[in-house]
């Protein structure tokens, strides 16, 4: 898979393109994918995947974001489909263009759109003037071929990125998953931390976060280092105990002490144990992490960890 951050770097071929923000690269993202690879490969055209690597709500509204991935899982999971393109830039580039120029110059004269695959309830163009009607009316004057998936479902509702964000913020882990078609997951650089945990008797791998992401608890994961699973006691929120201003995930590694700094692990979320609380000592804090241990050790035999 081709990687560009710029729309003049794109072919001048024939091309199936989807559109959309695919934060989550949900099951409603992944129809919109396999179709555009299935008409990319059955007309013998390109396949791209047109996204941002600066999303929407970052610029609009900045303070009320919270992402499902950064770049790099996103990215990652994106590669998987065997898409030939993807086309990932900042939205800011686009952001002002209207409904129609986006339609004519960006899909039609410079990707060389034949396909546009998207979902129904698609909008694009500045104040989100543009939506499938419009598109339609592309479509009926053979400027592109327009194809818009059914919905993808969970519990008969339509599967979004915010229903995700939703979930996690309620702690259904398992919801998600069944949104999402895999294990949530976060990975990042282990970095030093205040040595907190280790004072506690819970050394942490500390993680520092890009974003703010939907969840803020105690949770049992599956942590992967070096390709080897581990079982894990994620902590992802400000240390309300210790009156911490900034969101950290912090993971303790039931039977590992090998030195794993400046190393990249990934942390899969199986459920959450519960959300943060503000203990009144650490004494009390102490207890409930060892609670939480004991939850992890029993329950972590049904994930096979």
């Amino acid at each position: 898979m081709r990687i560009l951050n710029n729309l003049s770097d794109v072919s001048k071929n024939p091309k199936a393109v989807t559109v959309g923000n695919f934060d989550g690269i949900h099951k409603g993202h992944q129809a919109l994918i396999n179709k555009t690879k299935e008409i990319s490969n059955k007309n013998n055209i390109e396949s791209v995947i047109f996204t941002f690597n600066k999303l929407p709500k970052e610029i609009f509204s900045p303070d009320t974001v919270q992402r499902l991935y950064d770049n790099k899982i996103k990215e990652s999971i994106l590669s998987s489909y065997k898409i030939d393109t993807l086309l990932s830039i900042d939205f800011n580039e686009i952001k002002d263009y209207s409904a129609d120029f986006f339609c004519e110059e960006i899909l039609i004269r410079r990707l060389n759109a034949q396909y546009l695959i998207i979902g129904e309830n698609f909008k694009f163009g500045k104040d989100r003037s543009g939506d499938i009607e419009k598109l339609r009316k592309y479509d009926s004057k053979n400027a592109f071929k327009l194809m818009v998936p059914k919905f993808e479902t969970y519990d008969g509702i339509r599967i979004s990125s915010s229903r995700i964000r939703n979930l996690l913020n309620k702690g259904d882990i398992i919801g998600a998953k069944e949104c999402l078609g895999r294990d949530y997951m976060l990975s990042g650089t282990v970095v030093s931390g205040e040595k907190l945990g280790r004072k506690l008797g819970y050394p942490t791998a500390n993680i520092k976060l890009e974003y703010d992401y939907p969840l803020d608890g105690v949770y049992l994961t599956r942590t992967v280092i070096e390709e080897k699973n581990y079982v894990g006691l994620a902590s992802l929120g400000n240390k309300p105990t210790f009156n911490g201003s900034e969101k950290i995930l912090e993971v303790f590694i039931l039977d590992f002490d090998d030195d794993i700094y400046s190393q990249n692990i990934e942390v899969y979320f199986l459920e959450e144990i519960r959300k943060q609380i503000k203990f009144s000592n650490e004494d009390e804090l102490i207890k409930q992490m060892n609670e939480d241990h004991k939850y992890a050790i029993i329950n972590s035999k049904k994930y096979g960890i």
